[in-house]
């Protein structure tokens, strides 16, 4: 699933190239019946038609485009959704659910395997967002909000990471890296890290992002350099990110880690892989605990 730094690839991507652009044309297959969300596919198409783009946001993994007379074009790409800028005659590619034509010859595409891709046409996107907590690159969440979000949870410290009510933008792949960087094992219970294990993790958590970012996000699937696949993710021009060259454990199961050579393992936890080295990321108990038990 793309993630926050594939999500502000893409809104970067899209703010240099199609804000003053207008939607002369929007049509959704009917190969893709819940790709629109609350409103007749015909009521979307049409009230897209003529909007003017003003600006392009990202809020955790949801897209936002901003469109005159105070209307916003919601996007999740959830599982496998992309969005390419092509010209309008350019051949197709495989499993596109919509097209958007613009005034300059170009359209955009949203490209989906999995159909699981979602979007709005709204005035007012804050209920499609109101339980996304907060966001990690922002500069209010320090290490002491991560902690007030840790301190009273029971469940296992990669299940909070991967929750979107508990911070923004952070999925399987990132809370991997983020949890290996900080040396904290995905099934720790999340109260019991100390402050300075909430530390590491909240800085885990930023150099795992801005790395991300600053690779133009992971396209997992070509690790091994394989040709570009529209399964994974792809900027707006079609090309895949490069982060994959330089991830230290999401996907690296039975690879020797980076830190010390022992093997990275791969475990089923809430649902999801979990990456981890056993050697850096032990499952250790808290001092107080292991007193009692003598």
């Amino acid at each position: 699933m793309p993630e926050l730094p594939e999500v502000e690839t893409l809104a970067r991507d899209l703010r240099a190239t199609v804000v003053g652009r207008k939607v002369t044309k929007a049509s959704v297959s009917p190969d893709a019946p819940r790709l629109v969300q609350e409103m007749p596919v015909e009521v979307f198409e049409a009230g897209l038609r003529g909007r003017r783009i003003e600006g392009v946001s990202r809020r955790g993994k949801y897209l936002m485009l901003a469109l005159d007379k105070g209307m916003w074009w919601v996007l999740h790409r959830r599982m496998s959704g992309n969005v390419l800028l092509r010209p309008v005659k350019a051949p197709d590619e495989p499993y596109i659910r919509a097209r958007f034509r613009l005034d300059d010859g170009n359209e955009l595409r949203f490209v989906d395997l999995r159909k699981f891709g979602t979007m709005w046409l709204t005035d007012d996107p804050a209920p499609i967002l109101a339980k996304l907590g907060p966001e990690p690159l922002d500069e209010a969440f320090t290490g002491d909000v991560l902690r007030e979000t840790l301190k009273k949870r029971t469940t296992a410290i990669k299940a909070v990471l991967l929750d979107q009510a508990a911070i923004a933008g952070v999925g399987n792949l990132y809370a991997d890296e983020a949890l290996h960087y900080a040396g904290i094992h995905p099934k720790r219970p999340a109260k019991s890290l100390t402050k300075a294990e909430v530390g590491h993790l909240h800085e885990g958590i930023v150099r795992a992002l801005e790395q991300g970012l600053a690779n133009l996000g992971s396209s997992v699937g070509n690790a091994a350099g394989e040709e570009v696949s529209l399964r994974d993710h792809v900027n707006l021009n079609g090309e895949s990110g490069k982060n994959q060259e330089y991830l230290v454990a999401y996907g690296r199961e039975g690879r020797p880690c980076r830190t010390c050579g022992t093997a990275i393992e791969r475990m089923k936890l809430a649902q999801r892989s979990a990456h981890f080295c056993p050697q850096c990321q032990p499952l250790r108990r808290r001092r107080k605990r292991a007193a009692k038990r003598g």
